[in-house]
């Protein structure tokens, strides 16, 4: 995907988290990531829902807690 493909599922997406990642590929290095933080920061994309992952870098997410059924 490129920076307006990822901008436009984080758009549809609202309540989403979106981690762009393979950034530096040899055949997926068509944006850096930078130009993917410039682009969606202009576009009002949250940098709390587009996760832009340096190398190595990791994520951990906790589950939610659901209220039980009675």
């Amino acid at each position: 995907m490129d920076a307006f493909q990822t901008v436009a599922v984080c758009k549809a997406a609202p309540g989403s988290k979106v981690i762009a990642v393979y950034m530096d590929s040899v055949d997926h290095a068509t944006v850096s990531r930078q130009d993917l933080r410039t682009y969606a920061a202009n576009r009002s994309v949250d940098p709390g829902q587009l996760l832009i992952p340096a190398d190595m870098e990791e994520y951990i997410f906790e589950k939610k807690k659901t209220a039980e059924l009675a």
